[in-house]
């Protein structure tokens, strides 16, 4: 296996609800904007917020992406996203030349 220069990204997100978590990644998977995606949880999350220290069950969504379609990724997670400061890692990821064009034809922008 070849492993490719950084094409694609994985891109974190976190939801409160499976539900919620299954509804975001399909709409972002109509849009074209993920190749695919793998919701993990419940993870047990901690952070600060509003001056409190908050603990919650989440849901994680590592999705795939080219690095064409991060900014239109990350704009669509700031608007759909019912948080009001949702988690946006992005890591751009090396993988073998198969999986990255796998990932850069399901996302192609198409005119």
């Amino acid at each position: 296996m070849t492993i490719e220069q950084s094409t694609i990204a994985l891109v974190i997100t976190t939801l409160d609800d499976p539900k919620a978590a299954d509804e975001f990644s399909a709409r972002l998977l109509a849009d074209g904007l993920i190749a695919c995606v793998n919701v993990v949880g419940p993870v047990r999350s901690a952070y600060h917020w509003e001056g409190e220290l908050c603990r919650d069950e989440e849901y994680q969504l590592h999705m795939k992406t080219s690095l064409e379609r991060i900014d239109a990724l990350k704009d669509a997670i700031e608007h759909y996203h019912p948080y009001d400061c949702p988690e946006v890692v992005i890591l751009p990821a090396e993988s073998s030349q198969s999986y990255s064009e796998w990932v850069q034809q399901c996302v192609q922008i198409t005119p």
